[in-house]
C-alpha cells in the first residue's frame, strides 16, 4: 500500500497550478515574531511570492520566492531580502493538491521546504541538516485579507 501511495505521488509531471493551495494572504504568529507570506495565483506559467518576519515593529527578514519551470520540472526560487548571494532553487520533488515538498542537497540550510494545507491555513516547514545535526522549523499561518 505504501508502495502505491508513492508511485501516486510521483506518477505525473505536476502543473504549477497543482499549487494553488499556496496562493494568497498568509499570516502567523510565533511569540513576538509576526510571519508575512503571499503568493500569486499561478499564471504565465510561475507563481510569485514575498515572506517578511517583523518583530518589534521592524522587519527581521525579508525573502522573495517564485515557482517556475526549468527544464521541464518545477523550481521554488528563494532570495533572501538585501542579500548580496545568488537566489537559491530548490527542485519541487513532490507535490499534491495539499502538500509540496522541495529540495535542495546541496544548500546548507535548509535543504527542503515544505507547504502543506493544514486545517484551514497553510504550514511553511524548512528542515535538513545544520551543522551536522538535523533540524526544522514549522511556520504555520491562517488565511488573512490580501489589502496592497
Amino acid at each position: 500500500m505504501k508502495f502505491l501511495a508513492m508511485a501516486m505521488w510521483m506518477a505525473a509531471p505536476v502543473s504549477i497550478e497543482t499549487l494553488g493551495f499556496m496562493s494568497g494572504c498568509w499570516q502567523g504568529q510565533m511569540g513576538p515574531l509576526t510571519i508575512e507570506e503571499q503568493w500569486s495565483r499561478a499564471g504565465g506559467g510561475m507563481m510569485m511570492g514575498m515572506s517578511r518576519n517583523i518583530k518589534g515593529g521592524r522587519t527581521v527578514f525579508s525573502e522573495f520566492m517564485r515557482i517556475e519551470p526549468r527544464g521541464g520540472e518545477l523550481y521554488y526560487i528563494a532570495r533572501i531580502g538585501d542579500a548580496k548571494q545568488s537566489p537559491t532553487p530548490f527542485k519541487l520533488v513532490r507535490a499534491n493538491a495539499a502538500e509540496a515538498v522541495f529540495e535542495n542537497l546541496e544548500h546548507d540550510f535548509p535543504q527542503r521546504i515544505i507547504y502543506r494545507v493544514d486545517g484551514d491555513g497553510l504550514k511553511a516547514r524548512i528542515e535538513g541538516k545544520d551543522k551536522g545535526k538535523e533540524r526544522g522549523e514549522d511556520y504555520p499561518m491562517k488565511a488573512v485579507g490580501c489589502k496592497y
